[in-house]
């Protein structure tokens, strides 16, 4: 499944090419055995089996082994920076899988991605489409909006998914990444009371398990556009464009030029620019009770723009400047489907890291996105170790504030003064944890490119933990 793919998973004990799993299920209540029926892989974080002894490491395997638990899948970098020995011969011991996970992927998403495989086994038994009818009925009902029914659509169908207006338009297609054939179709008709509301279209081969769930999609999404009270088309011409464009369905300049015009573009001017953002709204925020808002704004700074929406972001294209910007600004239209998935990029690293106010440029998240395209997180696993896997582990066991000093030093560009008023420390205090520091890690601060080193380290520490330096470690119980 890609959430767990994208897990970066590592086997450190046990056969799982023989492990039967009934179910997936995250945990981090240290008594978890007493809790399982048996076949469940369980996530954890660790954090409940942080400070425990190794005797009681090993009994919480026997727990899990006990109650019939096939598999135990641990992010490690939080509680943990290595997979914890005990646990590892504990499950070779007991003959449970062990996986360390390297990457952070919501456990959430896992679990979703199971169940869905779930009701997708079951496609081929006699019923088969009462369970999907019912999973699509229920997002309908809750009111989630056409996008999260496109994408559950998606996820039981395992491509990518279109609605086309009457006319053939892109009305609105899911955001789940799924793989699209481009040349085979899985299509229904989308019947309202008297006539066709449009198609649905399912971008990949037609199979019995596809033909059953556009069965069912169908009907769910002609309930979901009479939600609306108009059955017409939904989309206006600038989010048609949007959606093409972050769907990858427009990218010749010669197509885009037309698609923008129609929507009431303004051709550029010569040596001018198009401007690209992406405005990051709140996901309990419905995202396009916010575009108008938008659209409004930059027409008052910038005149001429088409404004869509696109999951919870709203995307701005509009008129730059005569010269280069600092900005993500295109020259040629070939580029803006680029340069719109550059600014998601962006605001979505930005939103992760805490800059969540205020202009962002791709510059300011210049090294976290470096660090992302450039290397697997095996390979950044390694990095954080090496470089500050001593330091880590140190403040693991003693519950000291290591990391927090160093990143604070770093921070403030080596001013001992500023660090130490920063940190609420007198400065001789400070003093003693730079020593420290350098004794644990055989380094020196006064060394520019060790300095270098111990800051990228630090971004791809948050980077793969999600935590904040400065507060990850009160997480931890003591």
């Amino acid at each position: 499944m890609p959430s767990f793919k994208a897990a970066a998973i590592e086997v450190l004990a046990g056969d799982v090419d023989t492990a039967v799993v009934r179910w997936v299920h995250s945990s981090e209540v240290y008594e978890m055995g007493g809790l399982l029926s048996g076949g469940e892989v369980l996530l954890t974080t660790g954090l409940g089996l942080h400070g425990r002894s190794p005797e009681q490491l090993t009994a919480y395997i026997d727990q899990l082994a006990d109650a019939g638990c096939v598999a135990l899948a641990m992010e490690v970098g939080r509680s943990f920076l290595t997979a914890p020995p005990e646990l590892v011969e504990a499950s070779r011991r007991r003959g449970l899988a062990f996986l360390a996970l390297h990457a952070v992927v919501p456990f959430e998403r896992m679990v979703e991605d199971f169940h869905d495989l779930m009701l997708r086994r079951t496609l081929g038994s006699a019923q088969a489409g009462e369970p999907v009818w019912q999973e699509l009925l229920s997002l309908v009902v809750a009111g989630q909006g056409m996008t999260a029914l496109l994408d559950k659509v998606s996820r039981l169908a395992g491509c990518g998914v279109d609605l086309l207006d009457a006319d053939g338009r892109t009305v609105e297609r899911s955001t789940t990444g799924a793989e699209r054939s481009e040349t085979e179709r899985t299509i229904h008709d989308v019947r309202g009371p008297t006539n066709s509301l449009g198609r649905l279209v399912l971008c990949g081969p037609a199979t019995t398990r596809r033909t059953a769930v556009a069965n069912c999609a169908a009907v769910a999404v002609a309930l979901e556009l009479g939600r609306h009270g108009d059955l017409g088309p939904r989309q206006s011409l600038a989010q048609s464009v949007i959606t093409d464009v972050v769907g990858g369905v427009l990218t010749s300049h010669g197509d885009l030029s037309e698609r923008l015009t129609a929507a009431g573009w303004t051709p550029l001017s010569e040596g001018h620019h198009v401007l690209v953002a992406a405005v990051d709204i709140d996901r309990q925020t419905p995202v396009r009770e916010l575009a108008d808002q938008v659209r409004d704004a930059v027409r008052a700074v910038l005149g001429s723009c088409v404004v869509g929406t696109a999951a919870n972001h709203v995307i701005v294209l509009a008129h730059g400047w005569a010269s280069a910007s600092p900005a993500r600004a295109v020259a040629d239209l070939s580029g803006v489907g680029a340069a719109v998935a550059q600014a998601r990029e962006v605001v979505q690293i930005a939103r992760r890291f805490g800059s969540r106010t205020g202009v962002i440029l791709a510059r300011d998240v210049g090294v976290q996105r470096l660090l992302a395209a450039g290397t697997t997180p095996a390979s950044l696993s390694v990095f954080v170790t090496e470089q500050l896997g001593s330091l880590i582990a140190y403040d693991t066991a003693h519950s000291a504030d290591l990391v927090r000093t160093l990143d604070a030093y770093l921070a403030h560009r080596g001013g001992k003064a500023r660090t130490a008023d920063f940190l609420g420390i007198r400065r001789q205090s400070l003093y003693a944890r730079l020593t420290r520091i350098e004794k644990l890690m055989g380094v020196s601060l006064d060394d520019p490119a060790q300095v270098v080193c111990l800051g990228l380290a630090l971004t791809a520490w948050r980077m793969r933990t999600g935590l904040d330096p400065q507060a990850a470690f009160e997480r931890l119980p003591g």
